[in-house]
């Protein structure tokens, strides 16, 4: 993905915002507004920082980043708060897999 770019649906109603920039390491992976609630504009910001031994935290920042994953048989997409996810995305994957190999290098 290339700044500026957006995976609609992606952020539902359940998001984190403004991260502790003080902490040390922490990286910015993505952010951008949101509706919260269906009325009121949000900000929502997805994180990783690097953890006491030598492992690291992602925060995706979004409730709906498993829907990105996959759609396992009879799953119906959630919809509330005049927002819904898309289901499965090729980019949420690459960047769940992309992760889970950066963790896998660190054990």
């Amino acid at each position: 993905m290339q700044h500026g770019d957006s995976i609609f649906g992606l952020v539902g109603w359940e998001h984190h915002g403004e991260p502790d920039l003080e902490r040390k390491g922490l990286e910015v992976l993505a952010e951008g507004s949101v509706w919260a609630g269906g009325t009121r504009e949000g900000h929502y910001t997805a994180t990783m920082f690097p953890a006491p031994k030598g492992n690291f935290v992602f925060n995706a920042a979004t409730i709906f980043w498993s829907q990105g994953l996959s759609t396992p048989p009879g799953h119906i997409l959630p919809w509330s708060h005049w927002s819904r996810p898309h289901g499965p995305d090729e980019r949420v994957q690459t960047i769940t897999k992309n992760l889970l190999k950066h963790a896998s290098k660190r054990v």
